[in-house]
């Protein structure tokens, strides 16, 4: 299906003055649900909700954070019960994605810093790490804890061994929420797993485990936006404003927001998590490429399907399922 998201110039013109001078009348407003986990990477929308950027772009954004598998909030997604979405890449994005269009991708939520600490990371016992496996060289023939198999986890995994000449047979992969990976690693039932912020922090403050050098994924970006297709189709403008004021607020912590007392606290009431611990978590939570990652997104599809995890033939067209004038209209709007 093949529709066009070009905006009129005043559309633009408008969504820019809200941007600058204020709310919408309520009347106005585009109602937007948002499936978003209660991690620290979702912590754009949080501020954009409470510091209003969503309120002056004429979006009443509600954030449900009741689901928390790929399996729940899909399903949701396509039928329009959430009208957006961020999540990885995996296959039952891709499975889905091909079934139909009730699923379109519209921007990107995070991309892995390209050096020093990221906020997703392959940890490994501390007692391991201070005896020398440092790299995932030290994995050969161990037990990982993976969240979400066939995922971004699974992914990390893989890529971090191919840089060192291994492959994912070289290693047990037991799939493994990640509230259990911590006690797995204490009791030695796995060496260590994926994780993402704050689990890296609170395990390594905790001297459970530690996160082993790794350039897999720097660089990339590994969590893209869905919107449900009907959404996105019937409301590009509103998807643009949606990625502007997320754009806004997540360059305002990367900037020092994660040192910012008032930021810190919005972060705080969604997370549960105390201020002071958020103001030591390594976060990069701006995309270097709002545009979804497809290189990404193409390589994790190869890779899924040597596992036989797709249930379809060919490759995935994900232009098909995107649209670059959304993506304008955001960088437009935020300023690039």
């Amino acid at each position: 299906m093949t529709v066009s998201f070009r905006r009129s110039v005043a559309a633009l013109a408008c969504a820019a003055l809200l941007l600058s001078s204020g709310a919408a009348s309520a009347a106005d407003k585009v109602k937007i649900v948002l499936s978003a986990t209660i991690t620290v990477l979702s912590a754009p929308f949080f501020v954009a909700k409470d510091k209003g950027y969503f309120d002056a772009l004429g979006l009443d954004v509600s954030i449900d954070s009741s689901m928390e598998n790929m399996s729940d909030t899909l399903p949701l997604l396509a039928t329009g019960q959430y009208s957006l979405l961020a999540t990885s890449w995996g296959a039952s994005v891709f499975n889905a994605m091909q079934r139909n269009n009730l699923i379109r991708v519209i921007g990107t939520r995070n991309t892995l810093p390209t050096s020093g600490p990221s906020p997703m990371a392959i940890v490994v016992s501390a007692k391991e790490f201070d005896g020398g496996l440092k790299t995932a060289a030290g994995l050969k023939g161990r037990k990982l804890g993976v969240v979400g198999l066939g995922g971004l986890a699974e992914y990390q995994i893989v890529a971090a061994l191919k840089e060192v000449g291994l492959t994912a047979a070289d290693v047990d992969m037991v799939a493994m929420r990640m509230s259990d990976l911590g006690p797995a690693i204490a009791n030695g039932s796995v060496v260590g797993g994926w994780a993402s912020e704050p689990v890296p922090t609170l395990l390594a403050k905790s001297n459970i485990a530690k996160p082993i050098a790794s350039d897999a994924l720097r660089g990339a970006g590994v969590v893209p936006i869905f919107a449900n297709g009907d959404f996105a189709l019937k409301n590009p403008d509103a998807c643009a404003k949606f990625l502007a004021a997320f754009l806004k607020a997540a360059r305002q912590l990367d900037a020092g927001g994660w040192h910012d007392p008032e930021l810190l606290k919005i972060v705080a009431s969604y997370t549960k998590m105390k201020p002071e611990l958020l103001a030591e978590i390594a976060v990069v939570a701006t995309p270097v490429e709002i545009r979804p990652d497809f290189q990404l997104a193409s390589d994790t599809e190869d890779y899924l399907r040597g596992k036989n995890l797709l249930t379809y033939p060919g490759k995935l067209d994900f232009a098909k399922f995107y649209s670059q004038a959304i993506v304008d209209q955001a960088l437009e709007l935020a300023g690039k």
